[in-house]
Protein backbone atom coordinates (compact mmCIF):
# COMPACT_ATOMS: atom_id res chain seq x y z
CA UNK A 1 0.00 0.00 0.00
CA UNK A 2 2.92 2.09 0.54
CA UNK A 3 6.29 2.57 1.73
CA UNK A 4 8.05 4.30 4.78
CA UNK A 5 11.33 5.17 4.58
CA UNK A 6 13.18 5.52 8.16
CA UNK A 7 16.61 6.27 8.64
CA UNK A 8 18.83 5.99 12.04
CA UNK A 9 22.26 7.13 13.08
CA UNK A 10 23.33 4.98 15.48
CA UNK A 11 27.38 5.57 17.48
CA UNK A 12 29.04 2.97 19.84
CA UNK A 13 32.11 3.06 21.52
CA UNK A 14 34.68 0.58 20.29
CA UNK A 15 37.86 -0.56 21.39
CA UNK A 16 40.93 -1.13 20.34
CA UNK A 17 41.93 -4.69 18.87
CA UNK A 18 46.39 -4.41 18.64
CA UNK A 19 48.85 -1.41 18.51
CA UNK A 20 51.25 -0.43 15.88
CA UNK A 21 54.13 0.95 18.34
CA UNK A 22 56.34 3.31 16.28
CA UNK A 23 60.42 2.95 17.98
CA UNK A 24 63.43 4.67 16.86
CA UNK A 25 66.92 2.45 17.44
CA UNK A 26 69.65 5.32 17.49
CA UNK A 27 73.03 5.76 17.72
CA UNK A 28 75.80 7.08 16.99
CA UNK A 29 79.98 6.79 17.30
CA UNK A 30 83.18 8.67 16.61
CA UNK A 31 85.21 5.06 15.82
CA UNK A 32 86.07 4.59 11.74
CA UNK A 33 82.69 2.24 11.70
CA UNK A 34 80.60 -0.27 13.88
CA UNK A 35 77.89 1.86 15.13
CA UNK A 36 75.63 0.27 12.43
CA UNK A 37 76.51 -3.06 12.55
CA UNK A 38 76.12 -2.88 16.25
CA UNK A 39 72.63 -1.41 15.74
CA UNK A 40 71.37 -3.63 13.56
CA UNK A 41 72.35 -6.69 15.94
CA UNK A 42 70.82 -5.08 18.66
CA UNK A 43 67.35 -5.16 16.64
CA UNK A 44 67.89 -8.91 15.99
CA UNK A 45 68.05 -9.19 19.53
CA UNK A 46 64.67 -7.36 20.00
CA UNK A 47 62.68 -9.74 17.53
CA UNK A 48 64.46 -12.62 19.55
CA UNK A 49 63.19 -10.91 23.09
CA UNK A 50 59.65 -10.18 22.16
CA UNK A 51 59.19 -13.30 20.41
CA UNK A 52 59.22 -14.35 23.75
CA UNK A 53 56.20 -12.23 24.45
CA UNK A 54 54.04 -13.46 21.72
CA UNK A 55 54.85 -11.55 18.80
CA UNK A 56 55.61 -13.29 15.90
CA UNK A 57 58.77 -11.63 13.56
CA UNK A 58 56.11 -10.96 10.89
CA UNK A 59 54.96 -8.35 13.72
CA UNK A 60 57.72 -6.76 13.59
CA UNK A 61 58.70 -3.91 10.55
CA UNK A 62 61.51 -1.91 9.32
CA UNK A 63 59.64 0.90 8.51
CA UNK A 64 63.28 2.94 7.70
CA UNK A 65 66.98 3.02 7.99
CA UNK A 66 69.17 5.81 8.06
CA UNK A 67 72.95 6.36 7.99
CA UNK A 68 75.38 9.45 7.72
CA UNK A 69 79.16 8.89 8.23
CA UNK A 70 81.17 12.40 8.78
CA UNK A 71 84.77 12.94 7.98
CA UNK A 72 86.38 14.82 10.87
CA UNK A 73 89.82 16.55 11.22
CA UNK A 74 90.81 13.26 13.91
CA UNK A 75 87.82 11.11 13.81
CA UNK A 76 85.34 9.21 11.89
CA UNK A 77 81.18 10.10 13.07
CA UNK A 78 78.90 7.57 12.27
CA UNK A 79 75.19 7.97 12.95
CA UNK A 80 72.65 5.42 12.27
CA UNK A 81 68.54 5.75 12.90
CA UNK A 82 66.14 2.94 12.34
CA UNK A 83 62.92 2.81 12.26
CA UNK A 84 60.90 -0.37 13.67
CA UNK A 85 57.36 -0.90 13.89
CA UNK A 86 55.43 -3.77 16.40
CA UNK A 87 52.42 -4.81 16.03
CA UNK A 88 50.93 -5.81 18.86
CA UNK A 89 47.59 -7.21 20.66
CA UNK A 90 46.42 -5.33 23.32
CA UNK A 91 47.43 -8.25 26.21
CA UNK A 92 50.83 -7.93 24.38
CA UNK A 93 51.37 -4.34 25.06
CA UNK A 94 52.74 -3.70 28.55
CA UNK A 95 55.31 -6.39 27.82
CA UNK A 96 56.25 -4.55 24.41
CA UNK A 97 56.89 -1.71 26.00
CA UNK A 98 58.84 -3.08 28.74
CA UNK A 99 60.95 -4.54 25.96
CA UNK A 100 61.59 -1.49 24.46
CA UNK A 101 62.21 0.54 27.36
CA UNK A 102 64.85 -1.70 28.98
CA UNK A 103 67.08 -1.15 25.74
CA UNK A 104 69.42 2.55 25.40
CA UNK A 105 69.32 3.99 22.35
CA UNK A 106 65.94 2.88 21.74
CA UNK A 107 62.92 5.32 22.23
CA UNK A 108 59.07 4.99 21.49
CA UNK A 109 58.14 7.77 19.23
CA UNK A 110 54.58 7.02 18.67
CA UNK A 111 51.39 4.56 19.63
CA UNK A 112 48.65 4.18 16.87
CA UNK A 113 45.54 2.29 17.93
CA UNK A 114 44.09 -0.22 15.33
CA UNK A 115 40.50 -1.16 15.34
CA UNK A 116 38.10 -3.99 13.70
CA UNK A 117 35.71 -1.31 12.35
CA UNK A 118 34.06 -4.00 9.97
CA UNK A 119 33.30 -6.46 12.84
CA UNK A 120 31.96 -3.70 15.49
CA UNK A 121 30.31 -2.40 12.52
CA UNK A 122 27.61 -5.48 12.70
CA UNK A 123 25.89 -5.37 15.97
CA UNK A 124 25.76 -1.58 15.47
CA UNK A 125 23.70 -2.20 12.16
CA UNK A 126 21.67 -4.53 13.89
CA UNK A 127 20.87 -2.05 16.65
CA UNK A 128 20.45 0.27 14.28
CA UNK A 129 17.69 -2.25 12.39
CA UNK A 130 16.01 -2.35 15.65
CA UNK A 131 15.65 0.88 16.40
CA UNK A 132 14.35 1.52 12.82
CA UNK A 133 11.61 -1.16 13.25
CA UNK A 134 10.76 0.55 16.04
CA UNK A 135 10.04 3.71 14.38
CA UNK A 136 8.22 2.56 11.85
CA UNK A 137 6.13 0.46 13.48
CA UNK A 138 4.77 3.25 15.85
CA UNK A 139 4.32 5.53 12.85
CA UNK A 140 2.62 3.28 10.67
CA UNK A 141 0.26 2.46 13.74
CA UNK A 142 -0.30 6.19 14.28
CA UNK A 143 -1.76 6.06 10.23
CA UNK A 144 -3.41 3.23 11.11
CA UNK A 145 -1.20 0.87 8.99
CA UNK A 146 1.26 -1.99 9.78
CA UNK A 147 4.48 -3.03 8.69
CA UNK A 148 4.64 -5.85 6.26
CA UNK A 149 8.44 -6.25 5.31
CA UNK A 150 11.12 -4.52 3.99
CA UNK A 151 11.70 -3.02 0.36
CA UNK A 152 15.39 -1.98 0.85
CA UNK A 153 17.73 -0.86 3.06
CA UNK A 154 21.49 0.23 3.10
CA UNK A 155 24.13 0.80 5.43
CA UNK A 156 27.05 2.65 6.23
CA UNK A 157 29.37 3.43 8.98
CA UNK A 158 32.32 6.00 9.76
CA UNK A 159 35.01 6.33 12.40
CA UNK A 160 37.34 9.28 13.31
CA UNK A 161 40.61 9.55 12.04
CA UNK A 162 43.35 7.12 13.94
CA UNK A 163 44.24 8.57 17.53
CA UNK A 164 48.24 8.25 18.07
CA UNK A 165 49.88 8.57 21.16
CA UNK A 166 53.17 10.78 21.42
CA UNK A 167 54.54 8.72 24.47
CA UNK A 168 57.30 10.63 26.76
CA UNK A 169 60.64 10.02 25.42
CA UNK A 170 61.32 9.93 29.49
CA UNK A 171 59.12 7.00 30.09
CA UNK A 172 59.78 5.29 27.07
CA UNK A 173 63.31 5.62 26.50
CA UNK A 174 64.93 4.60 30.02
CA UNK A 175 68.13 2.71 30.64
CA UNK A 176 68.32 -0.81 30.53
CA UNK A 177 67.61 -3.10 33.51
CA UNK A 178 68.16 -6.29 34.69
CA UNK A 179 65.12 -7.92 33.17
CA UNK A 180 62.43 -6.71 30.71
CA UNK A 181 59.43 -6.59 33.10
CA UNK A 182 56.03 -5.69 31.68
CA UNK A 183 55.62 -1.43 31.51
CA UNK A 184 53.04 -1.40 34.64
CA UNK A 185 51.29 2.33 34.39
CA UNK A 186 48.51 1.28 36.79
CA UNK A 187 45.79 1.10 34.48
CA UNK A 188 44.89 -1.15 31.28
CA UNK A 189 46.56 -0.20 28.39
CA UNK A 190 44.05 0.43 25.56
CA UNK A 191 41.64 2.89 23.74
CA UNK A 192 38.61 3.49 22.40
CA UNK A 193 36.75 5.04 19.57
CA UNK A 194 32.95 5.61 17.82
CA UNK A 195 31.62 4.03 15.84
CA UNK A 196 28.61 5.53 14.08
CA UNK A 197 26.28 3.65 11.85
CA UNK A 198 24.06 4.91 9.49
CA UNK A 199 21.15 3.39 8.34
CA UNK A 200 18.35 3.96 5.58
CA UNK A 201 15.41 1.30 5.71
CA UNK A 202 12.42 1.45 3.25
CA UNK A 203 9.37 -0.74 4.94
CA UNK A 204 6.00 -1.45 2.92
CA UNK A 205 3.06 -0.80 4.56
CA UNK A 206 0.01 -2.32 4.48
CA UNK A 207 -3.73 -1.42 5.68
Amino acid sequence: MGTLRITVDHTVRITATSARVHALVHGSSTIAAGVAGRKAALVADLVTELAGHGVAEDAVEVAGVRLATRDGVLLKNQTVEIDLVVVAGAEQLPAVLGVLADRPGVSVTDLEWTYDEFEASIPAAAAAMAMARRKADAVAAAAGLEVVGIEQASDSWSMPSPRHEQPSPVMFAAGARAASAPLDLGLELNATTGLSVHLSVDFALSA
